[in-house]
């Protein structure tokens, strides 16, 4: 289905919790046969994770993977009797999606970068206003902000075209002051790599066969720790996801429809936009 590495991962992570918990709980060996799992063994895990204080997402995410993966088992030719497990009858917890509430102060996160004291932490600070302007003006996920190439950037229309959850493609489109960040930081490069945004630290080095700079590509983590960092500098409640909040907010404050939004933040379902 194209899914995203994390999304593949998430899947595995969860099917292997279930199993291990089958080992554990139900003294079933790991590569216990399929058609030996029962209802009750899945509902028993459910209270499982409750039992674990999960919160009801994390615990809907493990038996959503679970409903999907019997779905799955239920169409594989070598087993004719389907899945041994009715994936319809697995009951997912009850729980109520918070509304989003950005924090209104989100903007000053992008005038209080402290000052850099030597020209090293200088090329961070150049990257790190880059990243935030980024992410200010495009609405974009982390991991899309992580996939950015020099290349993406249309610097003419001030656009990209970037591929999102389901390898859904959209455009994204950058401010002015974004585009300005992007040049002052790509100025003070003196690298050719492919990656938009690289780590700078001295613990990381190109590989002499990394032409390309896939290694120097900056993680998902690393721009999740450095918006937490400069959200606590400027005393503001801040993480990437914050900026998508806060963008489709002020996009329905200035008369943007609900249908605009959605393809702008690149939803599949415009229920997860509302």
């Amino acid at each position: 289905k194209q899914r995203s590495v994390n999304t593949v991962e998430q899947v595995r992570y969860a099917i292997d919790r279930f199993l291990a918990f089958l080992a554990e709980a139900e003294s079933i060996g790991l590569e216990v046969a399929i058609d030996r799992m029962t209802q009750d063994q899945v509902r028993r895990f459910g209270i499982d994770l409750y039992r674990k204080k999960l919160s009801a997402s994390s615990r809907s995410t493990y038996l959503v993977v679970l409903r999907n993966w019997f779905r799955y088992l239920a169409r594989r030719p070598d087993l004719p009797a389907g899945a041994p497990v009715n994936p319809d009858l697995i009951e997912l917890p009850k729980h109520t999606r918070p509304v989003p509430n950005p924090d209104e102060r989100l903007p000053v996160m992008l005038t209080t970068l402290p000052p850099a004291p030597d020209e090293w932490r200088g090329i961070i600070r150049r990257r790190d206003q880059a990243i935030l302007e980024t992410l200010f003006s495009t609405q974009l996920r982390v991991s899309e902000v992580v996939g950015l190439n020099r290349s993406s950037v249309d610097w003419a229309q001030g656009i990209a075209i970037v591929t999102g959850k389901g390898r859904k493609t959209r455009t994204v489109f950058f401010s002015p002051r974004a585009l300005e960040a992007i040049d002052a930081y790509l100025s003070v490069r003196t690298d050719t790599f492919v990656p938009l945004f690289i780590h700078h630290d001295r613990a990381h080095n190109a590989a002499p066969r990394d032409k390309d700079g896939a290694s120097m590509r900056l993680t998902r983590q690393a721009i999740e720790g450095m918006v937490r960092n400069y959200a606590r500098l400027a005393g503001v409640e801040a993480t990437p996801h914050s900026f998508r909040h806060y963008g489709a907010t002020e996009l329905l404050r200035n008369g943007a429809d609900i249908r605009t939004v959605q393809e702008l933040l690149g939803h599949s379902s415009v229920q997860t936009t509302q």
